[in-house]
């Protein structure tokens, strides 16, 4: 029988990380094909939007700028990326917290179709949110550094809160700031660990491409001339390429936290698990 792994308790930092990798063992495939089912189309626009940007800028900066073409080509892009950029975070939040939603409410038994339809209800609800928060911690982060460290901890609440509450943006933004009132520290230390885990497994992806340029570096250091921009060809993008699907997918890692996160918060303001296990408890009793 397949372990079920109960969202709503109390958990400290510990149990936490213990927990996230736990349904990432019990859940991560069956996840992993799912958010490449519903975010997969804008992460390819998003990887050729890139490929294309990387080979534009490839070679002389002075012969893009003086090609007309070269250079909207190059603006072009850089549009698609951003904006695909955008749609693929988007679909990927609803695809993670929506299918934690669905395990939680089917006991473990996710029902993918239902997953799918929520990714796409919430896809422009997260977008607006991601765009708000995004300019909410970017000011405090440029007005003082430290107001948006305290903002994005804060905000961090909003998306699992937009899916699990059915919030509307501005009532999820107010709520957050509710929900992490009086435990803002702990939050921030748990986050904080999460993410030092994730750039610690990122990097482990990276390190094709760091050794391929160190290689490349290297062994044009005995040139007489050395132009930087040959250090860009195929391989090195490819294996960019590589290293950042694999980034974006080793994300939800992050979501997954937050998550747990969420709950642990909305365990101790309102105890939402312990009524419910009371009531059905008390259903029990009255079905005997």
């Amino acid at each position: 029988m397949k372990e079920v792994i109960d969202f709503k308790q109390q958990r400290d930092i510990g149990a936490i990380i213990t927990d996230v990798f736990k349904f990432i063992r019990v859940e991560g495939k069956t996840l992993g094909l799912l958010i490449l089912k519903i975010s997969g189309p804008a992460m390819l626009v998003m990887i050729a939007s890139y490929v294309y940007y990387a080979q534009a800028t490839m070679g002389d900066f002075e012969r893009i700028f003086s090609a007309p073409s070269l250079a909207s080509n190059m603006i072009i892009s850089s549009i698609l990326l951003v904006c695909s950029y955008i749609a693929f975070y988007a679909l990927l939040y609803g695809a993670v917290f929506g299918y934690i939603k669905n395990y939680i409410e089917n006991n473990g038994n996710v029902n993918e179709n239902e997953v799918t339809q929520l990714a796409r209800n919430h896809f422009w609800s997260y977008i607006g949110l991601n765009i708000i928060v995004g300019l909410m911690v970017g000011i405090g982060l440029v007005l003082c550094f430290l107001p948006g460290i305290y903002l994005a901890v804060c905000l961090s609440m909003t998306f699992p809160m937009m899916m699990f509450e059915r919030k509307d943006l501005g009532n999820a933004i107010s709520n957050s700031f509710k929900l992490i009132k009086d435990e803002w520290w702990i939050t921030f230390a748990t986050l904080f660990v999460i993410y030092i885990l994730y750039y610690v497994i990122a990097f482990i992806f990276q390190l094709p491409q760091l050794i391929y340029y160190l290689v490349k570096m290297f062994t044009m250091m005995n040139e007489v001339s050395i132009n930087p921009f040959e250090i860009v060809d195929w391989i090195s993008i490819s294996l960019d390429v590589f290293s950042m699907i694999a980034q974006y997918f080793l994300f939800a890692l992050i979501l997954i936290a937050t998550a747990f996160v969420y709950f642990n918060l909305n365990e101790k303001k309102n105890f939402t698990g312990t009524l419910e296990t009371i009531d059905n408890l008390g259903k029990r009793e009255n079905d005997v």
